[in-house]
């Protein structure tokens, strides 16, 4: 009887470890006033709000992302909305505070996951040097618990404990050009032309592809195997190197002199449902009440 229990007993962990995530939060930009108009909250127009509630989307110095339609030849991933940079190499950046709005004020620990997708107007062609595009799932200390975002809107000021684990377009070497690229900040071994940034086997080509960075549960030392999927391709493997947590979802346009865009976001946990787990163990008991009577 204790094998069976035993055995019963890892069967609910793998069940719980295999069930699907819940989805907490996504975004394709069809709620925002597009037409150009930045998708920062803390800046005047269409789409700013009270820090704390309304749209939570921010950014340092704004205006950072655009809400557009379609533009030329690019076509939002779903809906009507996608979002851009706010001019070529304007290094813009937006966040969504994941402690405040999810989490109680406080980091995830483990067991998340963030997916989005981006669009790479280059691929292979001569100019993907100038595509730098990425998004991030991260972790700034100068993220507050119990609002938005700080002073004006930067967490890059005053932070001392960061963690980017970042996906998309870096320009390290001439090989980084040729595939997307991974970036877990505290790496030291990265291959892509800065220690933290490493190459992916994935290849660029045009058009829209899903970015996906799955995050583990802790460790015993509080980091996370962390895994990389481009197009549902695992690109990249590896431990998170820094044991802060996760508090922000980023992204990253205008990088470099060449305008890509976003789209679809989705944040998510691999924690089981609670009735996944009701039912997984209904199932065990009613299994133990046969065994008696048959004994």
């Amino acid at each position: 009887m204790g094998r069976i229990r035993g055995l019963c007993v890892l069967v609910i962990l793998a069940l719980a470890a295999a069930a699907p995530g819940a989805i907490l939060f996504t975004d394709g930009f069809e709620t925002y006033t597009a037409g150009g108009n930045p998708l920062d909250k803390n800046v005047a127009g269409p789409n700013s709000a009270p820090n704390g509630s309304g749209n939570p989307w921010f950014g340092p110095a704004p205006p950072n992302a655009r809400v557009v339609g379609t533009e030329g030849s690019v076509v939002p991933h779903g809906g009507n909305n996608m979002i851009r940079g706010s001019a070529p190499s304007d290094l813009d950046q937006n966040w969504y505070n994941l402690a405040y709005r999810q989490n109680g004020g406080s980091p995830f620990s483990g067991n998340i996951g963030f997916e989005w997708y981006f669009y790479d107007p280059i691929g292979l062609a001569a100019g993907s040097i100038n595509f730098r595009d990425y998004a991030a799932l991260g972790f700034y200390n100068t993220a507050p618990g119990g609002t938005d975002y700080p002073g004006t809107g930067s967490l890059n000021t005053g932070v001392t404990q960061i963690q980017r684990l970042g996906l998309g377009a870096f320009n390290g070497n001439a090989a980084s050009q040729l595939v997307y690229d991974a970036r877990i900040v505290g790496e030291t071994t990265g291959d892509a032309g800065n220690a933290a940034w490493f190459l992916t086997p994935v290849p660029r080509s045009i058009g829209w592809h899903k970015g996906s960075v799955q995050v583990g549960p802790a460790l015993g030392d509080n980091t996370n195997l962390v895994d990389f999927y481009i197009d549902d391709v695992l690109a990249l493997s590896r431990n998170s190197k820094t044991a802060f947590g996760y508090n922000v979802l980023e992204f990253n346009n205008d990088f470099g002199p060449t305008t890509g865009y976003f789209d679809d976001a989705t944040f998510s946990t691999s924690v089981p449902e609670p009735a996944g787990i009701f039912l997984i163990l209904t199932g065990v008991a009613a299994f133990f009440r046969q065994r008696r009577r048959n004994f």
